[in-house]
């Protein structure tokens, strides 16, 4: 707060005369006794207004009670004027609603905003005041209370982070066929049974299409043999070796590629997959022993101790574990670039899946190119929100805002109001102006993505709430979350994130000079205010009336910069 002594005026013979021994001339006479403490001085703009504070206060026998003063406080530029609202206040013998003011002295605290705009950037703040007494009145002199306005906050972006639907395309991809061939206990020899089940023509078939097909590649086998865990181990150890060489020697024949050979001696993260998915009575107590000893031989001498759940457990679950499992791997590579562009451009006839169409969209030249292939999509797909979603974020980026509407629209049916489409149109909503209904559609799309929670923030800075915006930005390296935290008081914070966005325009270096002012840096905020003219000369103007800069407006080398 910074208290002023206003009304130091010398009134000439003129106003005198104007006024005469009428009763409003006395509190004409003493208007320099009024005292007024402004806050904030100088004014700032906070959100999208410039809220003022002024407490006033009368000396004893200075109001009238017979009185009435209409006060209006405007603020006030070579291009603008702009009249807060006005207050009547009243002495004591005055019937009325205005606020009283003791014959005797009192205080009055007003307070109001208005909306900022541009022209209010180099303002000050007068007081225009009209004293009544029955039916005579006076105008006192307009008084300046304040400078204005700090209106740092006026540089946030509309900006506001939209979110692509996207692809699950892949440039290569591995496919699988798996299957087990079963062994009789203490076997290694492949019964004719096993080489005819399903399974294992499912994956000789797997791998003759592997051949012939020209967007796979056969990539080769993976066979791994094992033994239940019971017996000796040695026994074991042999056993799971030649069951992985017979299946090895039954396949080899009819898949023609490459072997990976493995062998487990002793199957027990089987067993306890097995057990687990079992019904088995007691199958609790079973797992414990698993759990609480590690030594093979003591974990099949405690199950054994069970009885009848061991040989349960050797009817129903050890058969499963003497196999050799056999992956028979191909390798799917995708369409090319060129050949997913044609294709989306339509230049030729290929076919593409959805995923293949977003894909081609990400990789496109332009946004031009871009907008061609998902309007293609659309058209080939009709049923796809996700192209038609990513469609409207590429008319939007082109400020093509009624196509973008029209497709945020469709996208918001075909998919029954998917979040993520909701953001989109809060962003698109946000680059037309219009915040509040922006803020109304990423409130319904909470939980769509970081995206929603960041455009979030924007709005903050617009209703003033910095430290939620500072909140909601996180971590962004953004210049509207460095510009927050500058609000928040964060100058060090703030300073960090605009020197960590990656590539600075004009405003972020003018918001870095603004920065290194509060912090009176000089020298940075020189470099960085040169910086920031440079890329666009629009920011000397700025400059050159901002509020920011007043400690420094008297300095040579800033007059020079912004002159």
């Amino acid at each position: 707060m910074k208290k002023k002594s206003i009304f130091q005026i010398v009134l000439g013979s003129a106003v005198v005369l104007a006024v005469g021994c009428s009763s409003p001339s006395k509190m004409l006479k003493n208007a320099n006794t009024v005292r007024y403490n402004v806050t904030p001085d100088p004014l700032e703009m906070k959100g999208d207004s410039v809220d003022v504070s002024i407490t006033v206060t009368y000396p004893a026998k200075y109001f009238l009670k017979s009185a009435v003063m209409n006060v209006t406080p405007v603020l006030k530029s070579e291009s603008a004027s702009v009249e807060y609202p006005e207050v009547v206040l009243q002495g004591e013998k005055v019937q009325g609603n205005g606020g009283v003011i003791s014959s005797a002295g009192g205080t009055y605290t007003y307070k109001g905003k208005v909306a900022y705009t541009d022209a209010l950037l180099q303002s000050e703040l007068l007081l225009k005041s009209k004293v009544s007494v029955k039916s005579k009145s006076v105008n006192l002199p307009e008084v300046k209370l304040a400078d204005g306005v700090l209106a740092t906050a006026s540089l946030l972006q509309n900006e506001a982070k939209s979110i692509s639907s996207e692809n699950q395309f892949k440039r290569a991809e591995v496919l699988t066929s798996e299957t087990d061939l079963v062994f009789s206990i203490n076997s290694a020899s492949v019964s004719s049974k096993e080489l005819s089940k399903q399974g294992m023509k499912d994956a000789k078939a797997f791998a003759k299409n592997a051949e012939k097909d020209t967007t796979l590649a056969l990539k080769g086998v993976a066979i791994v043999g094992y033994a239940s865990p019971d017996g000796p181990e040695d026994g074991n150890e042999n056993l799971a070796k030649n069951r992985q060489a017979a299946a090895e020697k039954a396949l080899k024949s009819s898949i023609k590629t490459s072997y990976e050979a493995n062998y487990t001696a002793e199957d027990w993260d089987g067993f306890r997959m097995l057990m687990e998915n079992s019904d088995i009575q007691d199958k609790a107590a079973i797992l414990n022993v698993l759990s609480q000893y590690s030594d093979p031989v003591v974990r099949e001498a405690e199950i054994k101790k069970m009885g009848n759940v061991y040989k349960q457990i050797a009817n129903e679950i050890l058969p499963q574990l003497r196999r050799s499992k056999i992956v028979v791997s191909a390798e799917k590579v995708g369409k090319s670039d060129e050949v997913l562009l044609q294709a989306g451009l339509g230049k030729s006839d290929t076919k593409l899946t959805e995923d293949e169409y977003l894909f081609a969209a990400t990789i496109a030249e332009n946004a031009k190119d871009a907008e061609k292939i998902l309007t293609n999509a659309a058209t080939a797909l009709p049923n796809s929100w996700k192209i038609v979603n990513n469609l409207g974020c590429v008319q939007m980026d082109q400020e093509k805002y009624e196509d973008a509407q029209a497709s945020f629209a469709h996208a918001d049916e075909l998919s029954n109001g998917d979040a993520a489409v909701k953001n989109n149109m809060g962003v698109l909503a946000v680059r037309q102006g219009d915040l509040a209904k922006g803020f109304e559609y990423f409130e319904v799309a909470q939980g769509a993505g970081p995206e929603v929670k960041y455009n979030m923030g924007t709005l903050k800075v617009k209703e003033g709430d910095y430290a939620t915006a500072v909140e909601m930005f996180g971590s962004n390296q953004t210049f509207n979350a460095a510009l927050a935290k500058v609000l928040a008081g964060d100058n060090d914070g703030a300073l960090s994130t605009a020197n960590s966005i990656e590539e600075p325009d004009a405003a972020t270096y003018y918001l870095k000079a603004v920065i290194a002012a509060r912090q009176k840096d000089f020298n940075n905020m020189i470099a960085n205010l040169k910086s920031s003219i440079d890329k666009d000369s629009a920011f000397k103007d700025r400059a050159k009336k901002d509020m920011e800069f007043r400690d420094f407006s008297d300095d040579s080398e800033f007059e020079a910069l912004v002159k």
